[in-house]
């Protein structure tokens, strides 16, 4: 037997424990969330607002967000990851568009008042090699639209404006992207 099996079973394991905890408004789930996905979720917000301080704040409203909302989770619909993801990625474009956000960008000096951490760690990086290979297999055209959508933060329809392509197509080259990606896992 590879030594990989017990790892697998207690992510396995770790996801099951979370979707329980979820659903019995358990709150142990925010405490296995955080430990098993907070380097990702983090990565996701900050690729977006850009800021670590901001990002942390994202993060929290994030995890109330899972929490409130934890029974609605699907399996059918997606993975736990996935479904993290998706609900870090809309808290952090939400936080782009408020008038806090706006403004404090605009107000800002050309120095920097947050320090960038260059030297991510090693969970991170694991997760960040992990999750290039799996978009790395898919076709150009869909790698493009899930690194502007999920990595960068764009709208969909922002995304058709831009490569002017129509809205219909953008959104089924990404849930195509999102089949595939499901497929790979």
């Amino acid at each position: 037997m590879s030594s990989q099996s017990p790892d697998i079973r207690t992510f396995l394991d770790v996801e099951e424990q979370i979707i329980i905890c979820l659903n019995n408004q358990d709150r142990h789930a925010l405490t296995l969330i955080y430990k098993s996905y907070s380097a990702a979720m983090f990565n996701i917000i900050k690729r977006i607002v850009k800021h670590d301080e901001i990002a942390q704040d994202v993060l929290q409203d994030a995890l109330v967000k899972i929490w409130k909302n934890g029974r609605s989770f699907n399996r059918s619909k997606g993975s736990l990851y996935t479904w993290l993801a998706q609900i870090c990625r809309n808290a952090a474009i939400d936080k782009t568009r408020s008038k806090d956000f706006q403004l404090t960008e605009k107000s800002k000096d050309s120095v920097d008042l947050v320090s960038i951490n260059n030297q991510p760690d090693l969970d991170q990086r694991v997760d960040e090699l992990y999750l290039r290979q799996m978009i790395d297999r898919l076709p150009e055209n869909q790698r493009t639209l899930i690194d502007l959508s999920f990595f960068q933060g764009y709208t969909h329809k922002e995304i058709a404006q831009n490569l002017e392509l129509p809205l219909g197509t953008v959104k089924t080259r990404i849930r195509l992207a999102i089949k595939q990606l499901r497929a790979i896992i």
